[in-house]
């Protein structure tokens, strides 16, 4: 990366999310995160800031093995805030097949803050939630 300009950079580390949750890839979702970042998990009751907690949160999230997931990006929208920073904002959604019966968890929203640490873009801050139904 570090070619197409910060938008189009930081939007292509943040879209690597959604396969590596579809492969249940704890390791390659916490990569993906700044050592420091700020996380909240759609099921998170407080914040994390460390990197081993964002590895147990999909650890745990990702279990149990063996079940068909797919993580799918609906929308995104993305805003230079600098030339290292970039906030991104949008919908997605968690398919899962466990024993034979399919299950649809979303739209969720998320957003992130990516920021460029030397060559690579990471997740700075992370917050996900459910979308709340219509009034």
């Amino acid at each position: 990366m570090g070619h197409a300009g910060p938008q189009d950079d930081a939007q292509a580390a943040f879209e690597q999310f959604f396969p590596a949750f579809t492969f249940n890839n704890g390791a390659a979702m916490s990569a993906l995160f700044a050592p420091d970042a700020q996380f909240y998990g759609t099921s998170s009751r407080e914040l994390v800031t460390q990197a081993a907690g964002v590895r147990a949160y999909f650890d745990s999230a990702l279990k149990p093995r063996g079940t068909s997931v797919k993580a799918t990006l609906l929308t995104s929208t993305a805003k230079v805030l600098a030339d290292n920073v970039v906030a991104i904002a949008g919908t997605w959604q968690i398919e899962r097949e466990v024993e034979g019966k399919s299950s649809v968890n979303g739209p969720l929203r998320i957003s992130v803050v990516m920021q460029r640490r030397g060559e690579r873009w990471l997740i700075a801050q992370f917050h996900n939630s459910p979308r709340p139904a219509a009034p």
